[in-house]
C-alpha cells in the first residue's frame, strides 16, 4: 500500500467525531504523560505505547503543497 493511500484511511478514519474521540482517549492514556522511570523496562514499554499514538499523530498530519509534513500542532 502506497503512503499517501494509508495516510488517507487514517485521516478519514480519525476525521470523524468518533475517531476524534477514540484519538483524544489515545492521547490522554499514551502520550500526555511522564514514560520514564526508574525501571527501564517500564519506561521501555511505556514508549512503546507512546510510539504508537506518534505514528498515528504523523500519518494524519496534513502535507504542504511542496510535500513537506506541516508541522502545526493537531
Amino acid at each position: 500500500m502506497e503512503l499517501k493511500q494509508l495516510q488517507d484511511y487514517y485521516r478519514i478514519t480519525f476525521a470523524t467525531n468518533e475517531g476524534q474521540q477514540v484519538l483524544a482517549d489515545l492521547e490522554s492514556a499514551y502520550y500526555h504523560r511522564i514514560s520514564y522511570g526508574n525501571d527501564p523496562y517500564e519506561t521501555a514499554y511505556k514508549e512503546g505505547q507512546r510510539s504508537v499514538i506518534l505514528r498515528i499523530l504523523n500519518l494524519i498530519k496534513e502535507q504542504k503543497k511542496d510535500g513537506r509534513a506541516d508541522h502545526t500542532d493537531s
